[in-house]
């Protein structure tokens, strides 16, 4: 289930810092946890990424050196996705509780939700992120084991993505999918730095071909594709290939 939640800035020449990853996801458990306790301490202690969100989406904005995104519109979007309804359920029951959201010193208010309808998946579809999908392993560097971020160009990304959807499926919906194949085609990238509390992620911006398992197709498109999916990585939208097309004639 996916939500779209509309926000307004509450002052005029809001800036939105360049890194909110941490504060959104912080703004997220503490929604869950006005409703549902014991739902936001398993989300915030539990390695399983229950959920993804997009990056803020700004209409119109301005890019302020070493400040951040100067918002020019009149809202901004955020979108909210995960494979347990209950998830979902008490994020926006903590919105309507409490319509603040707060990154820094930006202050947000809720001016609408709602639950957006599920795309088709077949094969062959094309997905755009709307969020970086990340993707690591780790090097042996000199005598020490290091976390080494991969990109969409090299082969061992594409083998550790599809481990990683097959192993958070699993452990999500406790089962195996019964077609556990699947590949991207990669149309174009664009690597980007996220900095995350105090740590820097690095992830790829990217439109791809999804082929295979339709199972792990949904899976990625409720919760994420790669890793960290609950700090706002690996967020995709399908690309309605016939409307782009009428568009353009």
């Amino acid at each position: 289930m996916r939500i779209e939640i509309k926000l307004k800035p509450r002052d005029e020449g809001t800036i939105l810092p360049f890194n909110y990853n941490y504060d959104v996801y912080n703004q997220i458990i503490q929604k869950v946890a006005l409703t549902s306790p014991e739902l936001a301490r398993l989300l915030e202690t539990t390695h399983k990424d229950y959920f993804t969100f997009s990056r803020i989406m700004v209409r119109k904005r301005e890019l302020i050196p070493d400040k951040g995104i100067k918002i020019l519109s009149d809202e901004v979007c955020l979108y909210i996705s995960s494979s347990v309804i209950d998830v979902i359920k008490s994020i926006v029951e903590g919105f309507i509780e409490n319509p603040i959201l707060q990154i820094e010193n930006s202050i947000f208010v809720m001016d609408g939700v709602k639950v957006l309808r599920e795309p088709k998946i077949k094969d062959g579809t094309l997905f755009s992120t709307l969020s970086p999908i990340m993707v690591r392993t780790v090097k042996l560097d000199g005598n020490k084991m290091k976390i080494w971020d991969l990109y969409p160009n090299e082969e061992a990304f594409h083998d550790k993505l599809r481990k990683i959807m097959l192993m958070r499926f699993s452990e999500i919906e406790e089962r195996m999918p019964e077609e556990k194949e699947f590949k991207i085609e990669v149309i174009k990238y664009k690597p980007v730095r996220i900095k995350v509390k105090d740590t820097y992620f690095r992830g790829s911006l990217m439109v791809f071909r999804y082929y295979g398992s339709r199972e792990i197709a949904k899976f990625g498109y409720e919760n994420g594709f790669g890793e960290k999916t609950k700090y706002g990585f690996g967020m995709v939208k399908v690309i309605d290939e016939e409307e782009v097309q009428r568009n353009q004639e």
